[in-house]
């Protein structure tokens, strides 16, 4: 690896701490009492719902998130204003200007090869599309252009993609996700492993923030979550990391992995270096129907990640990512 490519990757790994530092300490109210939003019904004994789409905490896990005025008290609304216009600050200036070279590689001759410049043209539910646009997203990130078309196709199309962070891929992903939700249906339909808490937290404050209109709920499924064995999840969103995610499908079985549409397995190179998540995600996709779309995304796309794509994410469309030196400017102006 050159000089330039280590500098790179350092200031990149600072960034994103940086980044998820701040949106860690967001303030997001936890209410009591049952949503009056669209179709919402009365929440689960145990089960919290946040303002922002609705999220259940893990029970004996520590929370980042600071606690907030209830409405009505002074200061409450302004905090969360404040709050929210510092989330799409940070994601804003993670995305804007970013000029990226996507390569795509198509094993199926069936998959959709082509770009969109607008999230108009990916025929989105409008809530959903009212959630986008309220993140400050006006236009996708250039591997947003690329992956959106292939993760909402229809059939699903499998996706192995190099991402760094600050390109947008969380949030393709999480749009992805909740386009496949079918909020009628309470039982999970989606998992997202991570392989920590921390980064499947971040994930679940964006996808959080993007179904605030939505009637999709996300439970984290992290050491520490204690569920009732046997008791099918309500929710449609399963987030959390490959140990316990494994345990709730074999072990306490509280997901049917067969009624799993989507799989998401992001950043795939963190997690083959953690002992034992490698094994973990394999077994748990094994007990996945052929019919779930699996997608991975990886910062870097060596040769032990391959291998493991390989394993995991059947018949791909291989999406790749690289920044010319421009890119490493606007890092600096992010930076600075």
């Amino acid at each position: 690896m050159s000089a330039l490519e280590g500098d790179w990757g350092a200031a990149l790994d600072q960034q994103e701490n940086e980044l998820s530092g701040k949106v860690s300490k967001m303030a997001v109210k936890e209410s009591v009492t049952p949503s009056v939003g669209r179709g919402r019904g009365r929440p689960k004994e145990g089960q919290s719902t946040a303002a922002v789409g609705v999220a259940s905490q893990p029970v004996a896990t520590p929370t980042t998130r600071d606690a907030v005025p209830e409405d009505g008290e002074e200061g409450g609304e302004k905090t969360m204003v404040a709050d929210s216009s510092l989330f799409n600050h940070l994601l804003r200036t993670k995305l804007v200007d970013s000029k990226n070279t996507v390569e795509v590689q198509r094993k199926n001759p069936n998959s959709p090869l082509y770009s969109v410049k607008s999230f108009e043209e990916l025929h989105l539910h409008p809530d959903l599309l009212k959630g986008v646009y309220g993140m400050g997203f006006n236009r996708p990130s250039k591997i947003q252009e690329q992956a959106l078309p292939i993760l909402l196709s229809d059939p699903p199309c499998n996706l192995i993609a190099q991402s760094q962070s600050g390109t947008g891929k969380t949030a393709a992903f999480v749009l992805a996700m909740l386009s496949r939700v079918d909020p009628s249906k309470h039982h999970p339909q989606v998992i997202c492993l991570s392989p920590t808490f921390d980064l499947a937290q971040q994930t679940g404050n964006v996808l959080t923030h993007m179904a605030q209109y939505l009637s999709v709920n996300m439970v984290y499924a992290v050491r520490g979550s204690r569920v009732d064995a046997r008791v099918e999840r309500q929710e449609q969103i399963v987030m959390g990391t490959a140990g316990t995610m494994l345990d709730w499908v074999l072990k306490k079985k509280v997901i049917d992995a067969k009624k799993i549409k989507m799989f998401v397995l992001d950043e795939a190179d963190v997690m083959i270096d953690q002992q034992g998540q490698q094994d973990q995600t394999i077994r748990i996709q094994r007990q996945l129907s052929k019919e779930c779309q699996m997608v991975l995304f990886s910062a870097t796309y060596n040769e032990e990640v391959m291998k493991f794509a390989s394993m995991v994410i059947p018949d791909p469309v291989i999406m790749r990512l690289k920044r010319n030196e421009e890119s490493l400017d606007n890092i600096k102006q992010v930076r600075g």
